[in-house]
């Protein structure tokens, strides 16, 4: 503990010595910052249709010439559209020494864009408050927000919204009010299905769900989310140029303690169609696909870019590129949410991300030109996907890719895959709840942009149900979303089935590849349903029903998608389980459970490129 205080007293004493280093000079920077800014980034607040406030910031381009106008790209955020300095903070930031910001800002602007950012409504330095995310009213906001840019002095008229994760669901969200200014979006590692993001399977995500909602939290209170002594770099959310004092920003936060919490309120709606709190509104309603057909008629192109392993936002983009007709190119790689570093099994630790953020950011800029500036149009629909582990990238229309064919294997006695249906028997697994993927797991990918990373898994397969394939006479390519049709009975009325695809090496390495989570008293197929991020289950609560303790039951899973080249000797492993503990819910809170395989009637659908 001496040496703890110790620590923070030199550290505290460094603060003190770079302070007293730049009292002198403060004024003299700060004045240079005003003289060289030259009117090219303005902050203000931006009064809505019912009187809220919205505070936005526009960066103009550096060399915008009199006279000249460029196209408006709206970035809408939660996050803080700026932040507002602290001294300390400010005037490391001044020396070069500290730079909190989204680096694509700077680039846009640079490539001819006026850039618009906005604090949502309810977060930041804007008035208001939520009682549940993407509503009507946060939607419609920016609405207003596009006919404001498209008729500012410097505009063409012509607007884009873009963004990853949330920034991104609102950018399709704003497509769906039709304005005729907004010509393009490109939302980035977003979710298209928000009651999926919550509960994949229908199964509660956690350790993703509690450590989003203490961070929004602290957001909304005006609290940068980090440890000492990084706090004391930051004042709070970017005033607008007016409140000089702080009093507007102030007051606009103080509205933010009506913020719905939303850990408590997700975890009280475990269906589809439950109710967040007091909003009257479900996860699904305020979801991408609640919008599909006005977000079709708008007609918007979008340009999607998501992460094998970023939660389960590939699938929901692949859910949309099927089903909306809008014209889509989407790209799919092993990238971290937000798309900065590589999340590849099969790659180093420190490998870069492919395509690397630059890449990622010149195409968003790129698609921007064709739709904005009127520099050609690319295809009406095209996928863009990487073979992991070798395979290297390849263009589709369509998902899985042509020239894939259905390949089952079977879960068979021995704890074996086979390609031949065994005549019979049963496997009984007793679920341990110790079982996980881990604090890097998928799971986590939104709310820490950190590299996705999953170990050899060998050591965590040892606790479950495992079935083991023969090695590979030759290679092969899946591509495509693997599917598990199992029938299993439990020893209890509801709980959850995940299923893992990896693969194991010659020298026993386990690698995962895919998994597919589903809550039993969600097994009911979706005929007919809605579209969703899940085309299997509607996970709503007139279809959930509870299992009859042994009877055995048909469950199917749809599995992550997932591309990538296996190797001659490899061989493929199906593991299931019936906990994650460091990031799902524990449906059956205490006790054991049991759940009983059915052999010869279980098995895995692979697409396999011939």
């Amino acid at each position: 503990m001496g040496r703890f205080f110790k620590w923070v007293g030199l550290m505290l004493a460094a603060i003190v010595v770079l302070i007293a280093l730049v009292f002198a000079g403060a004024g003299e920077i700060y004045d240079l910052k005003d003289r060289t800014e030259g009117g090219r980034y303005t902050s203000l607040y931006l009064p809505m249709r019912d009187g809220v406030r919205i505070a936005l910031s526009v960066a103009l381009p550096k060399d915008l010439k009199p006279g000249e106008k460029v196209p408006a790209l709206i970035k809408g955020t939660p996050y803080w559209r700026a932040a507002q300095y602290s001294f300390l903070g400010g005037a490391m930031a001044e020396l070069g020494l500290f730079n909190y910001g989204e680096p694509d800002n700077a680039f846009m602007n640079a490539r001819g864009y006026a850039i618009v950012t906005v604090d949502a409504r309810g977060t930041g330095a804007s008035f208001g408050h939520q009682d549940i995310m993407f509503d009507d009213a946060e939607v419609e906001d920016f609405g207003e927000i596009v006919d404001w840019a498209a008729k500012q002095s410097w505009s063409n008229g012509k607007v884009g919204a873009y963004g990853f994760s949330y920034r991104g669901v609102l950018a399709a969200d704003v497509a769906s009010l039709r304005h005729p200014a907004l010509k393009a979006i490109a939302p980035t590692f977003d979710f298209a299905d928000i009651y999926l993001t919550a509960y994949p399977g229908g199964v509660l995500s956690e350790r993703f769900i509690h450590a989003w909602s203490t961070q929004t939290a602290a957001l909304n209170r005006g609290e940068f989310p980090c440890p000492f002594p990084c706090a004391l770099l930051f004042a709070g959310p970017k005033r607008v140029d007016a409140d000089t004092d702080g009093r507007l920003v102030a007051a606009a936060i103080a509205e933010h303690a009506r913020n719905y919490d939303v850990y408590d309120c997700a975890r009280k709606a475990p269906d589809r169609d439950d109710k967040i709190c007091i909003s009257g509104k479900s996860l699904s309603d305020v979801s991408e696909f609640s919008r599909k057909d006005a977000i079709q008629k708008s007609g918007v192109p979008i340009h999607a870019v998501v992460g094998y392993f970023d939660a389960n936002s590939a699938q929901q983009a692949l859910e949309r590129y099927r089903t909306f007709s809008n014209p889509q190119d989407l790209t799919i790689g092993a990238i971290s949410h937000g798309g900065f570093v590589s999340t590849d099994p099969f790659a180093g630790k420190n490998a870069p991300a492919d395509p690397t953020y630059s890449r990622q950011i010149h195409g968003i800029a790129d698609f921007f030109d064709a739709w904005l500036k009127g520099k050609g149009r690319p295809a009406a629909k095209t996928i863009r996907y990487d073979v992991l582990n070798g395979g290297g990238w390849h263009e589709t229309a369509a998902w899985p890719p042509a020239g894939s064919k259905d390949v089952e294997l079977y879960l068979d006695a021995g704890r074996k895959l086979s390609e031949i249906a065994p005549a019979g028997g049963s496997d009984r697994y007793r679920v341990d709840f110790t079982a996980s993927t881990g604090i890097d797991s998928r799971h986590q990918s939104p709310v820490d942009l950190s590299q996705t990373a999953y170990p050899d898994r060998a050591a965590q397969d040892a606790k479950l149900l495992a079935y083991t394939g023969a090695p590979l006479a030759a290679g092969m390519d899946i591509a495509g979303n693997p599917t598990a049709q199992l029938t299993l009975a439990s020893s209890a009325t509801d709980g959850e089935v995940i299923v893992y695809l990896e693969t194991v090496s010659p020298k026993g390495a386990v690698t995962y590849l895919a998994e597919g989570v589903l809550r039993l008293a969600h097994r009911k197929d979706a005929a007919g349903a809605a579209p969703s991020g899940d085309p299997l289950h509607t996970h709503l609560a007139a279809d959930a029903s509870p299992m009859i303790p042994g009877k055995a039951e048909p469950v199917r899973i749809a599995l992550t998608p997932i591309a990538v080249r296996l190797r001659k000797g490899d061989r493929l492993r199906v593991a299931i389980a019936g906990a994650d503990a460091d990031n799902l819910e524990r449906i059956t809170a205490r006790g054991e459970a049991t759940l009983t395989l059915m052999r010869g009637v279980s098995e895995i659908t692979l697409p396999v490129m011939q």
